[in-house]
C-alpha cells in the first residue's frame, strides 16, 4: 500500500510538470460572489467598521460597489485584510474620507468594470462618471499592485492629505483606464524611490504602489497592440486581439 501511495504521488506530480495548465485549476482560491446593492454609513464607528467587514469579507467577485469611507475614529483598530481576496467589482471603487491611520489592502484586485459611476447624479470637482475616487484621505495607504483595468468611467484622485498616498504620483494610469480620463492633484508630499525589484527595464521603472518589492506595476500586456485590437492584446502577440470581455489574454482569457 506504501508503494502505490508513492507511485501515484510520482504520477501526479509528473502530470502536473507536464502539463502546468492543470495548475491553476487544481490549486485556485474558492470564489465567493458578494452582491452589494446598497452603501450605509452608521454614526457609531464600531457598527460601520463591522458592517464594511460583513459586506466584504471572504469575497472575490464584488456585484456591486466597493465603499470604504469615514473611518474616522482614533479608538478602533481598523483592520481591512478582509479586502485581500477581491479580484474583481463590477461597479465602482471609492475611497474616502478616512482619517485614522489604515491600510486599504486591495492586493489582489484586477478589473473595476464601472458599470455604475460615484454619485451619477452629480459631478465632483468637476468630474463626473467616476468610477475609480480617492479622496479627502489622511494617514490612509492604499495597495492595488495588481489592478489591471478600469474598463469604463474616470479616476479623480484628489484632495488627499495622506503621505502615504504619494506613489499614486508614480502609477502609469494609461495602463489601466481603458476608456475614461484621470483627473488627479499630487498630495505634495515627496516618496522614496520605488524598489529596484519594479525595474522592468530602462523604459520602465519607478511605477508602485509603496515601497514594497511586491507592490511595483506592471504593464498589463504588451506595449503596443495592433491597432485592430483596442490595447487588448495577447501577452504573447500584439497582433492576436483578446474579446472584448477580456482585460488580457495569452490564448484564451486570463482576465475576465
Amino acid at each position: 500500500m506504501v508503494h502505490f501511495s508513492a507511485l501515484f504521488v510520482i504520477v501526479f506530480a509528473t502530470v502536473l510538470l507536464v502539463n502546468c495548465d492543470l495548475i491553476p485549476t487544481l490549486f485556485q482560491d474558492e470564489e465567493k460572489e458578494c452582491h452589494v446593492s446598497t452603501t450605509t454609513f452608521f454614526d457609531n464607528q464600531h457598527f460601520h467598521y463591522n458592517y464594511l467587514r460583513r459586506q466584504y469579507d471572504g469575497c472575490t467577485h464584488v456585484m456591486g460597489n466597493l465603499v470604504i469611507a469615514d473611518l474616522s475614529s482614533y479608538d478602533i483598530e481598523y483592520d481591512l485584510s478582509f479586502l485581500q481576496s477581491i479580484r474583481y467589482v463590477s461597479g465602482h471603487v471609492a475611497i474616502f474620507a478616512n482619517v485614522n491611520p489604515a491600510v486599504v489592502p486591495l492586493t489582489r484586485l484586477e478589473i473595476i468594470r464601472g458599470n455604475t459611476s460615484f454619485r451619477d447624479d452629480q459631478a465632483i470637482q468637476g468630474v463626473s462618471d467616476i468610477t475609480l475616487l480617492i479622496a479627502v484621505n489622511d494617514h490612509t495607504q492604499v495597495l492595488m499592485p495588481n489592478l489591471k483595468e478600469v474598463s469604463s468611467g474616470n479616476v479623480l484622485i484628489d484632495l488627499n492629505t495622506s503621505p502615504d498616498l504619494c506613489y499614486l504620483d508614480t502609477i502609469d494610469w494609461s495602463h489601466i483606464v481603458r476608456e475614461g480620463t484621470v483627473h488627479m492633484s499630487s498630495n505634495n508630499a515627496t516618496c522614496p524611490p520605488c524598489s529596484r525589484a519594479c525595474e522592468l527595464a530602462a523604459s520602465w521603472r519607478g511605477h508602485c504602489w509603496g515601497r514594497a518589492d511586491d507592490l511595483c506595476q506592471w504593464p498589463t500586456g504588451p506595449s503596443q497592440c495592433a491597432e485592430e485590437c483596442n490595447d487588448r492584446c495577447s501577452y504573447k502577440d500584439p497582433n492576436v486581439c483578446c474579446t472584448p470581455q477580456c482585460a488580457a489574454c495569452f490564448n484564451n482569457c486570463v482576465l475576465t
